[in-house]
């Protein structure tokens, strides 16, 4: 495929359509970044950085509104009554695609909830 340009200095540019050609054919499965790129006349580490654009802009991050409401009564157990009266608190960071969600001075406890309810373990 021939380039779109080529500028003075020698740098070529592609189209999107030709650049989404040349990453699907390194996410089929098995495939070696290093021999599409070659195949295709390209260095590794920009067909490298395509996939890695296209990666990024494929993930689709919606966030969706949840309640929790715990429905759960906890049972004492030894660790609860030897850490009852120390204020432990923990936090909790998530990274989907580009969106980070970070919760900080999270009560243990009610941070284990949250997190049995959206795993639905209880």
């Amino acid at each position: 495929m021939e380039p779109l340009r080529v500028t003075c200095n020698g740098r070529r540019y592609f189209s999107a359509a030709h650049k989404r050609a040349v990453v699907q054919k390194c996410l089929v499965p098995g495939a070696s970044l290093a021999a599409v790129a070659l195949s295709c006349g390209f260095n590794a580490n920009l067909v490298r950085k395509w996939v890695r654009q296209h990666q990024e802009r494929s993930v689709s991050t919606k966030l969706v509104p949840v309640v929790v409401t715990p429905q759960v009564t906890l049972a004492k157990t030894k660790t609860m009554a030897r850490t009852k009266g120390k204020n432990i608190h923990s936090s909790l960071e998530l990274q989907i695609g580009a969106a980070r969600l970070v919760l900080r001075v999270v009560d243990l406890e009610q941070l284990r909830v949250v997190l049995d309810a959206l795993l639905g373990t209880r």
